[in-house]
């Protein structure tokens, strides 16, 4: 007589599959927000393990000069990793930790934006 029964092992992928599938795209809604052409494929999510890694991302210059609103232009940025850590069995009492390897911003100074001098000088 058979049940049917799935091995955990697949029960377990079953359920890491539909948690990614909720969890990738509220990922995606943080990240993408500044970093150029990501697509969900690239997210990298190890569930148990709790850490998705990003490496190689250009960011979004006008999204960043619009929310830091700095005297400066963005010639370039970029990110050489970006690693997300999310500790699922300890959600309650334990933060998400975002960690940026090397980022690379190449500024230029505004047209007319004017430079203080530190007080004192």
């Amino acid at each position: 007589m058979t049940f049917g029964l799935k091995p955990l092992s697949d029960v377990a992928n079953g359920e890491d599959k539909m948690l990614e599938s909720y969890v990738t795209p509220l990922l995606m809604s943080y990240v993408n927000k500044y970093i150029k052409n990501l697509k969900p494929s690239d997210l990298q999510l190890s569930l148990w393990g709790g850490d998705v890694v990003l490496s190689k991302l250009d960011l979004k210059l006008d999204v960043l000069e619009q929310e830091l609103k700095l005297p400066f232009t963005f010639m370039s940025g970029h990110i050489h990793e970006l690693r997300i850590h999310v500790p699922w069995t300890k959600l309650g009492s334990e933060a998400v930790v975002i960690t940026i390897n090397t980022m690379e911003c190449i500024l230029k100074l505004r047209d007319g934006a004017q430079v203080s001098s530190p007080r004192g000088a």
